[in-house]
């Protein structure tokens, strides 16, 4: 996921844009002592104690009213803007290393009080941080565009703060006057509030089932929903599902009503910024052409022949007279492995990553020796797998639950990916410039995705491991690009609903997402209604407008993919120039600069031609006698 994890607050200094909460970020021990704990990280580059976290906030806090004494300066000379803006800068650095703790620890395990008060501790000093530069934006977008390009030109000092400045003169139209930006800013804890409560609600409160496979019971919480809903038993697949989304379906009521307050949210700052809509707030801040979201959308869906082509070619490989929502994940194929430790998922990247080249190989082995990672099974922990590097001065960090099959291989070769993007950043950008945007973070790490596969299908030892390579392929295909995209129209679609002032209820999501389900799938798949509930199951959700990127990103990333392991140096070049460049200019320039324009079809229409040239593969494979 995106590096920064730190509440947009701090975002909304420099652009007119949403107050949001973004996507969380990974876990920290507390312990004193010096040994770190086997797939555990080490805290300690960030702060040493707890107690030295505390003695930081404390100090925070009291800078602030420095900061608050700058207004009024800014637009008196060079000078004095490159001197307020430094301030800010400097502290909002501090303020994201705070966050970042605090949060690690917060995820880890989030039935542990004492982080999670840490880290609310840790939200509000964001906000006040948020409060006290709300002034920033306005003041500067008051000095005009000649007057700071003259200025910018001719103080070098200022050269780090140029696409900021250049932001903030293009959101000016959106900039509110300085009581209102204020205002705003108050407002960033409760609008994080949805996406707060959704995470306790279903991290550390949910009653989950408990059933009994093959003699053992199990408790069918997220992490083992994922493990069991790919058993080869189709029995054991349909218990899964039926214990498991029951649980959503008893709150869909509840978790109706936060969505619909994060819904609520988005609508409510689109209007108060004068935003056409809550998906032209979203796209604005990093200048995203929304025909990039539309376009996306409409490829998907003249795409669908060819996902459910795949559904029914899973069903003929299968067995299968009919397919149901519990067969979608079964392997086609026995891996060769189920329990890869750790260490040997790492060589395995390493070895499938070789095309990047050496530099990119080294820093990458240096980083899985230096404790950067919480990849162990822990209960309470939050679910999912991100990269947060948010603390400028410290390396990233990585959360996985690491289950020793292949898809857990994957997903660390995937959160790597992200963590090389961050490496590659601060080795070129300053601060202010290296915190690059969503729209490029999902093309590495669905690079490196793409890149081990196509390892594991040059590599397999036996038909059997060629079949499960190439379907791992085309599920990660249809998860990535077919299963983003109907999340990104069930989210426009949420969000308009609300912009036409429609009541929001669970049901009514439940109703909408099973329509979307039904018709991405077609009669390829049976859907029964329950499954309909799934919406509350995703918890990109809470950060609006999000998860289309995953859709866009694994487009661009197949070709970079495809040009670099096929040893293209050009264009490996042009894809690191890429990673270097951070947040110095608009992403969908950099992307495009790189070689992909992701505001026109052909994008996208690569990908289905990528996977309909995967499933020719995989026919003649198992047609072979």
């Amino acid at each position: 996921m995106k590096r920064s994890a730190l509440a947009i607050a701090l975002a909304a200094v420099f652009a007119a844009g949403p107050v949001l909460a973004a996507p969380t970020a990974a876990p920290a021990p507390t312990a004193s002592s010096d040994a770190v704990a086997p797939g555990a990280w080490d805290l300690r580059p960030l702060y040493a104690t707890p107690a030295a976290w505390d003695a930081e906030r404390q100090a925070i806090l009291a800078e602030l009213p420095k900061l608050a004494a700058l207004k009024g300066t800014l637009g008196t000379s060079a000078a004095n803007l490159q001197a307020g803006l430094d301030a800010v800068s400097a502290l909002r650095r501090r303020v994201a290393r705070l966050g970042v703790y605090a949060s690690l620890a917060a995820d880890v395990n989030t039935q542990v009080g004492e982080n999670q008060a840490r880290n609310q501790r840790s939200d509000a000093v964001a906000n006040q941080y948020g409060e006290a530069v709300s002034w920033v934006t306005p003041e500067v977008a008051a000095i005009g565009a000649d007057k700071l390009h003259a200025w910018v030109a001719a103080t070098p000092g200022l050269a780090k703060h140029r696409y900021m400045l250049e932001t903030t003169l293009r959101l000016a139209a959106h900039t509110l006057a300085p009581g209102e930006e204020a205002l705003l800013a108050a407002a960033a804890d409760p609008l994080e509030q949805p996406a707060d409560i959704y995470r306790l609600l279903t991290n550390a409160d949910l009653p989950w089932p408990t059933i009994t496979v093959r003699g053992k019971k199990v408790t069918v919480d997220q992490e083992q929903y994922v493990a069991l809903r790919a058993d080869p038993d189709p029995k054991v697949r349909d218990q899964v599902f039926q214990a498991f989304w029951p649980v959503y379906k008893a709150y869909e009521r509840t978790i109706g009503a936060v969505y619909a307050a994060e819904l609520h949210g988005t609508v409510f700052q689109a209007h108060a910024r004068k935003y056409a809509s809550s998906l032209a707030m979203a796209q604005a801040g990093d200048n995203i052409p929304e025909a990039v979201y539309t376009t996306l959308v409409k490829e998907a869906n003249a795409g669908l022949p060819t996902l459910q082509r795949y559904f029914r070619l899973r069903s003929q490989l299968l067995g299968l007279k009919e397919a149901r929502y519990s067969d979608i994940y079964v392997p086609l194929a026995k891996p060769s492995r189920t329990n890869y430790t750790v260490a040997e998922a790492e060589a395995l990247t390493l070895e499938a990553l070789k095309p990047m080249g050496e530099t990119y190989e080294a820093r990458l082995a240096a980083g899985f020796k230096g404790n950067w990672m919480d990849s162990n099974v822990q209960r309470g922990k939050k679910s999912g797998a991100y990269m947060n590097g948010a603390a400028f001065d410290v390396h990233p960090y990585l959360l996985l639950t690491f289950n020793g099959d292949y898809p857990s291989v994957s997903t660390l070769a995937h959160e790597w990916g992200h963590a090389m993007h961050t490496v590659y950043t601060d080795s070129v950008q300053p601060y202010e410039t290296s915190d690059y945007s969503t729209f490029i973070a999902e093309i590495p790490s669905t690079a490196n995705e793409l890149l081990l596969a196509d390892y594991m299908v040059a590599h397999a030892q036996s038909k059997a491991e060629k079949i499960f390579a190439l379907s791992q392929e085309l599920e990660n295909l249809r998860g990535t690009f077919f299963r983003q995209a109907m999340f990104a129209e069930f989210e426009l679609e949420a969000h308009q609903a609300a912009e036409r002032g429609e009541p929001i209820t669970g049901e009514m999501l439940s109703k909408m997402y099973l329509e979307l389900l039904r018709r991405y799938h077609g009669d390829a798949v049976h859907i029964d209604d329950l499954y309909g509930i799934e919406w509350a199951y995703i918890p990109h959700f809470y950060t609006d407008f999000y998860v289309y990127q995953y859709a866009t990103c694994v487009s661009a990333a197949a070709y970079f993919a495809e040009g670099i392991g096929q040893g293209d140096e050009a264009l490996r070049a042009r894809y690191f120039k890429m990673l270097e460049s951070g947040a110095s200019a608009d992403p969908y320039e950099l992307v495009k600069a790189a070689g992909v324009d992701l505001a026109s079809p052909e994008p996208y229409r690569a990908v289905v031609r990528r996977m309909n040239r995967v499933m020719d593969e995989l026919e003649a494979l198992t047609t072979k006698k």
